[in-house]
């Protein structure tokens, strides 16, 4: 189970990932700009609170729907050019958009469907290019590889209040959509100079066949499946205490939305830190202790704010959560990438990431009820008790002999 047996040389020296991360900015910063500016835009449009609600449903299904059909996929065909036509896709999907709000009167019946079929291709994006890591990158390297990745992603995460404001700033907001088409045309483009080719795998085996093939993968991978139950857990506990943090935030604590915002850029910061020094600390500790650890050190977090309540609190709270969830993402991302052939790592990717996310929209539904019955505070607790189970039961199998 030695997944890292010796320090990586830089990651920065393979051509190929300095290719893929440049290409990920680029596609990292369009995205960032359009989650951010389509519920403004909807809401400008519909002047609906529901309707901002429905959008954001709209995005998490491709997730929760597609993930193992496009893990399929992406095993069968040339991951280049695969992610070549993910691209083109969104850029397709941000034209058809601007088109819709600039030529009709009703077009929320444009946005919903553009906007669902741009997370599908974002998704597909990032399946293939964790492929192309297997590919081509030493195992001891893909650990770095991930949490510079992750580091890329929280740097813009911290960036969002900033961008929000530049956007409220903006006569017609739609009218952005024409700089994200043009900031995907230099992901393209920045894309098109990878040197890296797989073989189209054509087979007879039906996509479902694929994607049993795909579970009988994980489900021989004893410890990616007890990581996967745990993830279903961690993942519902922390979506839980983000969004009740927020209500939390603006109905007890009387914070603005600016005031908000800086709070949640806190969580940016502390990603960003912790993505820095998730490899070293690796090495250090191994992989199943720095997971547990991480897992049960990030639930602390959620009790911080019952403790001491005030904006300060709640803004440590988001940076801690993030700093130590962060660890635990890598881990978590890290070992899929090592553990499982490059044939098959599409679709573990794509079960992998609809069961991540299963159990979210369900905790999510039931934490607003829960809230009005129990407390918010309940809440913080309850998601620090099953995390820290969590944890606790991970200790009691293979996980934490992981190197």
């Amino acid at each position: 189970m030695n997944t890292l047996a010796e320090k990586p040389t830089s990651i920065w020296s393979q051509p190929v990932f300095r290719t893929l991360f440049f290409t990920a900015f680029f596609a990292s910063l369009g995205s960032t700009i359009y989650k951010l500016a389509l519920p403004l835009l909807v809401y400008e449009i519909s002047d609906s609170a529901e309707m901002m609600g429905w959008m954001r449903a709209v995005e998490f299904l491709p997730n929760l729907l597609l993930a193992m059909f496009i893990g399929a996929w992406v095993d069968r065909f040339n991951r280049k050019r695969w992610s070549q036509w993910m691209l083109i896709g969104q850029i397709a999907c941000l034209i058809t958009a601007y088109l819709a709000v600039e030529w009709l009167t009703s077009p929320l019946w444009v946005l919903f469907p553009a906007a669902f079929l741009m997370t599908a291709f974002d998704y597909g994006y990032h399946n293939a290019r964790m492929g192309i890591f297997k590919n081509v990158l030493p195992t001891e390297q893909q650990n770095t590889a991930t949490a510079r990745m992750s580091s890329l992603y929280n740097f813009f995460d911290t960036l969002g209040p900033a961008l929000s404001g530049i956007l409220l700033l903006l006569s017609a907001i739609h009218n952005v959509f024409l700089l994200m088409i043009m900031i995907y045309l230099l992901a393209y483009l920045q894309f098109s100079k990878l040197r890296f080719e797989t073989p189209s795998r054509h087979t007879s085996s039906s996509t479902f066949q694929a994607i049993k093939q795909g579970w009988e993968a994980l489900k021989n991978n004893t410890c990616m499946w007890h990581i996967t139950l745990a993830v279903m857990i961690i993942n519902t506990t922390g979506a839980v205490f983000s969004i009740q943090s927020i209500f939390y935030a603006k109905s007890a604590l009387m914070l603005s939305s600016a005031e908000v915002g800086y709070i949640v850029a806190s969580a940016g910061i502390g990603g960003l830190l912790g993505s820095l020094i998730a490899d070293r600390l690796r090495r250090i500790m191994g992989l199943g202790h720095l997971l547990i650890s991480s897992i049960f050190l990030e639930s602390i977090g959620f009790i911080f704010i019952v403790v001491t309540p005030s904006s300060l609190t709640l803004s440590i709270a988001f940076f801690w959560v993030s700093f130590i969830g962060v660890m635990s993402n890598i881990c978590i991302w890290s070992y899929r990438q090592e553990a499982f052939d490059e044939h098959v790592m599409g679709r573990v990717a794509g079960i992998t990431g609809s069961l991540f996310k299963l159990l979210m929209p369900i905790g999510l539904a039931l934490s607003g009820y829960a809230v009005t019955m129990y407390g918010i505070n309940n809440i913080f607790i309850t998601c620090f008790v099953f995390q820290s189970v969590t944890a606790a039961a991970l200790l009691f199998s293979q996980v934490k002999h992981l190197k």
